[in-house]
C-alpha cells in the first residue's frame, strides 16, 4: 500500500488537490524500540525552527505526530481486523463511504466519484495552494497589527479576498481578519481623538503618520476630518 499508493507519482499530484490522508499506523513506538528498519527517524528543523524528529518512511511526519494520529478517530473505522485497511470518509459528516482498492488508479476513481457528489452538494471546495495563502495571511496580519501597520495589513487581506469566491468556511476567517484589522485601526484612531481633547498639539503631530497606516481601511476620511478639525482650531 506504501508503495504502490503513498510512493505512486501519479497518485501524490492527484492528492494535492484532491484528497487528505490521515494515517493509523499502530505499534509505531514498538518498532522504534526493536530499531525496526522502516522504523527509522532523522532528525532536522521543523516549521518552528525547534528540532524534530521526523521518519525516514513518513518524510514529512514526525514520530510524535503519528502516534497522534493513531489516537485520533481514524483508527476506528478498520473493523475488519486486517491491514493495511483504507476507507472514503466524507470530510463533511465524518462518516465512512467505501472501503477503498489497494491500487492508486482505484483510490483516484473512487475520490473523484465522490467529489463531484460533495461539489453537488456543498459547492466548489478550496485547494491547499490556496488554504495555505488564507493561512500564511492570517499570520501576516497578525504581525503587522502587532506593529499597528493597519494598512499592510488590510493590503495583505485584499491579495487574497479580491474578486474570489471562496468556501463559506474561509470565507468567515477572512472576515475575521477584516475585523480584527478594522478594530485595532478604530481603537487607535479614537486613542487619538481623545488626545485631541487635552493635547491638541500631540494630536496634529501624530495624525499624519497614523493616517497613512490607515490607508486601506475605510478610516482614512475620519481621521483627515479630525486633522481639518484640529488645524481649524
Amino acid at each position: 500500500m506504501h508503495s504502490a499508493v503513498m510512493q505512486n507519482k501519479k497518485y501524490v499530484e492527484f492528492a494535492k488537490e484532491n484528497t487528505i490522508e490521515v494515517l493509523a499506523l499502530q505499534r509505531l513506538d514498538e518498532a522504534v524500540g526493536k530499531k525496526d528498519p522502516k522504523a527509522k527517524a532523522y532528525k532536522t528543523k521543523g516549521p518552528d525552527g525547534q528540532e524534530a524528529t521526523y521518519m525516514v518512511e513518513w518524510p514529512n511526519l514526525t514520530y510524535q505526530e503519528i502516534l497522534a494520529l493513531n489516537r485520533s478517530p481514524a483508527g476506528g473505522y478498520n473493523k475488519s481486523g486486517g491491514i493495511p485497511y483504507t476507507s472514503l470518509v466524507d470530510p463533511w459528516t465524518l462518516e465512512e463511504v467505501e472501503k477503498l482498492p489497494r491500487s492508486a488508479k482505484g483510490i483516484m476513481d473512487a475520490v473523484e466519484a465522490y467529489r463531484k457528489k460533495m461539489t453537488k452538494e456543498h459547492g466548489k471546495g478550496m485547494s491547499r495552494k490556496d488554504l495555505a495563502k488564507v493561512t500564511d495571511t492570517e499570520g501576516d496580519v497578525a504581525g503587522f497589527l502587532k506593529s499597528k501597520e493597519y494598512s499592510k495589513a488590510a493590503d495583505a487581506l485584499a491579495k487574497i479576498s479580491s474578486g474570489k469566491e471562496m468556501p463559506e468556511a474561509f470565507a468567515k476567517r477572512l472576515e475575521v481578519m477584516r475585523t480584527s484589522i478594522t478594530e485595532a485601526a478604530q481603537a487607535e484612531l479614537a486613542e487619538l481623538e481623545a488626545t485631541a481633547g487635552s493635547d491638541a498639539a500631540k494630536a496634529k503631530k501624530d495624525l499624519p503618520g497614523l493616517i497613512n497606516r490607515l490607508r486601506g481601511t475605510g478610516l482614512e476620511e475620519k481621521a483627515k476630518a479630525l486633522q481639518k478639525s484640529l488645524a481649524s482650531g
